[in-house]
């Protein structure tokens, strides 16, 4: 696995996942990971699926979509 080192966080910033971490039972660290986790983007799979998932969810047929607008979702 990789490291990354980031500098110039804001003290606030840091002391405010301590406290979160803390109350989490769980290392800053462990926190940041979870954190670096849950907000990753989607893949191009993941995303067709949740656009797939949207559209079923909709009612009535759906508009097929632009050339563009498929390019634009798979950025």
């Amino acid at each position: 696995m990789g490291q990354v080192l980031i500098r110039n966080v804001p003290d606030e910033t840091i002391e405010v996942f301590r406290q979160r971490a803390k109350a989490n039972r769980r290392s800053l660290e462990q926190e940041l990971r979870d954190l670096l986790e849950r907000n990753r983007p989607y893949t191009p799979e993941e995303r067709l699926a949740a656009i797939r998932y949207q559209r079923s969810l909709a009612k009535g047929p759906a508009e097929p979509m632009s050339l563009d607008e498929i390019r634009e979702g798979l950025e």
